[in-house]
């Protein structure tokens, strides 16, 4: 298991490392109802989740993940049903939670994309 923990971060040329997390998601976003999610993965510089919803990259929009305040972020990428999100302006408070609650979960091996 340590080889493997080992690869996943060597592998991943992201800023920051991405680890496993399963959450509820809603995102709120200008003149649309509430978008129900599901994270993937997340890390200090943002999220992967799964949505039903169509987006365009560039969206600006709030998510809030169950246990954390709501926060502002923008989509990046679009593989299929699969969002990438990246955080915006993140209190120093909620950056500290998220790099705690990173610590706690096990590394997400997948692509660059997932």
């Amino acid at each position: 298991m340590g080889l493997k923990q080992s690869q996943c971060a060597t592998d991943d040329r992201r800023k920051h490392t991405r680890y496993e997390l399963s959450v509820p998601i809603q995102l709120s976003l200008i003149d649309r109802p509430t978008i129900q999610g599901l994270t993937s993965e997340i890390g200090e510089g943002g999220f992967g989740a799964t949505i039903s919803a169509s987006l365009e990259v560039g969206h600006r929009t709030v998510v809030t993940l169950i246990g954390y305040n709501p926060m502002e972020a923008v989509l990046r990428w679009i593989r299929g049903r699969a969002y990438g999100f990246e955080f915006l302006e993140l209190s120093s408070e909620q950056q500290q939670k998220i790099r705690d609650q990173c610590r706690k979960l096990p590394l997400h091996c997948g692509s660059l994309d997932s």
